[in-house]
């Protein structure tokens, strides 16, 4: 998590509307990313579910060896351990079958897409070129300087900013989608600021 002294998405609106060419079409990138999107989260709900299932395997042996083996205890939570063992296996296999489904994708993905990703960042390298040269001027005229804090174990950070106007920028990936990501720029008015999805943007990660 950043505190900006300036807005970074007002001057990346000027850069975009001074470039020299318009923006490469990124329709196609779109397109591989919402058919990419299926089997990825397809893949990643499997794989949590056998990481669960061999979580709790695993807790029902830590049970079965503080047991008697000749205790009706026993008996029932190794019915249970059977049963798991099935299902888990079961998962296995389901988790590896979409993993390889996920592999021909990702493979058909960056094929099509290489192309139009070098052409995008050529178009930004070109545009925002002057983006550091602009942010460093309205630094010194503000006389402030970022601020950068990660967060804790619960989420929370904390930044000691002298007073002016502030914007908090953050990015995070989309855990059930690698091609996209969540993104703030909020401009501070309190004495928090709160990032959620619903005062996010959700954007592709081109």
């Amino acid at each position: 998590m950043v505190a900006l002294p300036y807005d970074r998405d007002s001057i990346i609106a000027a850069l975009t509307v001074r470039a020299i060419t318009p923006r490469p079409d990124v329709a196609l990138l779109d397109s591989l990313f919402a058919r990419f999107r299926r089997p990825f989260a397809a893949y990643a709900m499997a794989a949590d579910k056998a990481a669960r299932l061999q979580d709790s395997l695993g807790r029902v042996k830590v049970g079965l060896d503080s047991l008697p083996r000749e205790s009706p205890a026993y008996r029932m939570l190794y019915g249970t351990f059977v049963a798991l063992g099935i299902e888990r296996a079961a998962a296995d296999k389901q988790r590896d079958s979409l993993q390889r489904a996920l592999k021909s994708a990702r493979a058909a993905f960056g094929t099509r897409s290489d192309s139009t990703r070098a052409a995008l960042r050529a178009w930004e390298d070109s545009t925002y070129r002057d983006y550091e040269k602009i942010t460093q001027q309205l630094s010194r005229d503000a006389g402030l300087q970022p601020a950068t804090d990660t967060t804790g174990v619960e989420g929370t950070a904390a930044l000691v900013l002298k007073k002016g106007r502030w914007w908090i920028y953050a990015r995070s990936w989309d855990a059930l989608d690698p091609n996209a990501e969540w993104y703030w720029n909020i401009p501070v008015r309190g004495d928090s600021v709160s990032l959620s999805p619903e005062n996010a943007r959700r954007r592709p990660r081109y």
